[in-house]
């Protein structure tokens, strides 16, 4: 998933910087992805996958907001045409 990759480039950035060498850096890579993860969750940040979700959701309600427009305008069209 994309923002895995996003996790892993932040933690091996950020243990690179510290310039932890061998096994060091590996688990300083794994403990910053955690404290990352962690706090991203804190701030109810929307993954990709679920921001896909509600576009399609929004996609689906305003086509079905226009079939309820269209199915208005031709009843109102055939009440006009009764009253004249």
């Amino acid at each position: 998933m994309a923002s895995n990759q996003v996790l892993d480039d932040i933690a091996e950035k950020i243990a690179g910087s510290l310039r932890l060498l061998g096994g060091a850096k590996q688990e300083a890579q794994s403990q910053i992805r955690n404290i990352v993860e962690t706090a991203l969750q804190q701030f109810d940040v929307v993954t990709d996958e679920r921001m896909q979700v509600q576009e399609a959701m929004l996609e689906k309600a305003r086509a079905d907001m226009k079939a309820l427009e269209e199915r208005i305008r031709a009843l109102e069209d055939q009440l006009k045409n009764k009253h004249e």
